[in-house]
């Protein structure tokens, strides 16, 4: 099981063009009223983006607003119970290509609930994050480092001693 944590960075402009949104005003105006809205586009955006993955996918949605920068993020929490060693490697590469397609939902989804604003979802922006589980001692990279130090101390230090130990002995 995987987490993969994708952040989509939305600017926003308004779609009067005799509104700017440069104002420090006009900013903190809107984010205030769009505080309350946070969670109602959050649901639509998970609602969205979970239509995209099989049943046993869980997608979890955090909004934020950036009134500094009159921008939105969206932190979207996919849980892909498929993932296991050694794919978890590639897992973050792989879902590089699933930008577009989470872009496209953000930005539909804010655009339907905020019909008075042009949004643009910076696809080149995103981050993503594999959070992996802890490892147990059965893992196939701790087994491997643990039989690489035994080995090594065995000829390191035990093989020299019982040389020199059965050299005494005849």
């Amino acid at each position: 099981m995987r987490v993969i944590k994708i952040e989509l960075q939305a600017l926003l402009s308004s779609a009067d063009p005799s509104i700017s949104l440069a104002s420090d005003e006009l900013r903190g105006q809107l984010f205030r009223e769009m505080q309350a809205a946070y969670p109602e586009i959050s649901e639509r955006i998970r609602e969205r983006a979970r239509s995209y993955f099989p049943d046993s996918y869980s997608v979890f949605v955090r909004t934020q607003g950036q009134p500094d920068r009159a921008a939105m993020v969206t932190d979207l929490w996919v849980v892909d119970p498929t993932i296991r060693w050694p794919a978890g490697l590639l897992a973050r590469s792989a879902w590089r290509l699933f930008i577009p397609i989470m872009a496209h939902a953000v930005k539909e989804s804010i655009a339907a609930q905020l019909d008075n604003l042009n949004v643009d979802v910076r696809e080149r922006d995103a981050r993503i994050s594999v959070l992996v589980p802890t490892r147990s001692w059965r893992d196939p990279v701790l087994l491997s480092a643990a039989v690489a130090v035994l080995t090594s101390l065995y000829w390191l230090i035990l093989h020299p001693a019982i040389v020199r130990a059965l050299s005494n002995l005849w």
